[in-house]
């Protein structure tokens, strides 16, 4: 698990520097901070819940095959709703062409290797999901690309029943945090947020379970 990046210290990985161009580039995106520490027990972590009436995920999970020769992709879409047409992305997971360093043996893939990628939704109630195989290793420089959208929440991030300031300054420090089993806690990564489509961004060390949260 990789440590939180010291507050104090200027320099940023390079990932952290393409995450910064990407934000120039995308209108509303801005890094964000965490309330309190980067790194949060289970039961101190406020991960965003779906309001009551809010629209399903399609399906539970999801898996595809990643290249190492290519690009791939998966998602996890919001069922549709009557009268509000097709329903957003919940979740959706990009790994770039090269990524993929070693399996979870620590065989490096080959150039024409493969891996069965499972993204599965770990509570309905709440936004959190589990990535597998556990122990894949990525390339630092090349990392996939996680995003997650927070619309299930219908603006009302602390659960209060309405949208008020408390939940503006809510959406200014969310986060995709990281747990890489359940007994461990949560490290919270660098994350962007674009609030005109409620959506979180990260890059990913590995995969273990990722949630949207506070």
């Amino acid at each position: 698990m990789r440590p939180p990046v010291p507050r104090h210290i200027s320099r940023r990985p390079a990932v952290w520097i393409g995450l910064l161009l990407a934000v120039a580039c995308s209108g509303d995106g801005m890094p964000t901070d965490p309330f309190g520490p980067a790194e949060q027990p289970a039961s101190a972590l406020n991960i965003v819940a779906a309001a009551p009436d809010a629209a399903p995920p399609e399906a539970a999970s999801v898996s595809f095959y990643a290249y190492k020769d290519r690009s791939s992709e998966g998602r996890i879409r919001l069922a549709d709703q009557p009268g509000r047409g097709r329903g957003n992305d919940y979740l959706r997971l990009t790994i770039p062409k090269e990524a993929l360093l070693a399996h979870a043996d620590g065989s490096p893939f080959a150039t024409r290797d493969s891996v069965l990628i499972t993204i599965s939704i770990v509570d309905p109630q709440r936004i959190l999901f589990q990535m597998e195989p556990a122990g894949l290793r990525f390339d630092p420089s090349v990392m996939p690309e996680l995003r997650l959208r927070y619309d299930v929440a219908e603006d009302d991030l602390d659960r209060n029943g309405r949208h008020d300031a408390q939940d503006d300054s809510i959406e200014a420090h969310l986060g995709i945090w990281r747990q890489p089993d359940p007994a461990s806690p949560f490290t919270r990564l660098e994350s962007v947020v674009t609030r005109s489509n409620h959506e979180v961004r990260a890059s990913l060390p590995g995969f273990s379970r990722y949630a949207i949260a506070y």
